[in-house]
């Protein structure tokens, strides 16, 4: 799994995938951070078991179909500490016209949407 950077939308993805985002004046995709303060905030994700992928998340009452998964990729850090361990596996995605990256934190079990793209 990769981690992509800011991209647009006619440069392939390291899978041969086109990657999403549109690009702002600087050239770089418009980012921000959902949340106060930019944290990251919780969302409910329905997860297909059989396509081992997510398929909607709700963000602000509003349930999102996931139309396309565009990369993914983990964190795994601090795991030789006994504090400040990092388990997450990140979905970046299309869906109802913006561009987001979800997390799943895998030692707290919990969804969230880390960042708005679009």
């Amino acid at each position: 799994m990769s981690r992509g950077g800011a991209t647009s939308s006619d440069e392939p993805g390291p899978n041969g995938q086109a990657r999403e985002g549109r690009p702002g004046p600087s050239g770089r995709a418009r980012e921000s951070r959902p949340g106060p303060n930019g944290q990251a905030v919780p969302v409910a994700v329905v997860w297909d078991e059989r396509q081992r992928r997510p398929v909607t998340f709700v963000w602000r009452r509003r349930r999102y179909q996931i139309e396309r998964v565009l990369d993914t990729w983990v964190v795994e850090t601090g795991w030789w500490k006994d504090d400040g361990h990092i388990s997450r596996s990140y979905w970046r995605v299309r869906a109802g016209g913006r561009v987001v990256d979800l997390r799943y934190d895998r030692i707290g079990k919990a969804w969230a949407l880390e960042k708005v793209l679009s």
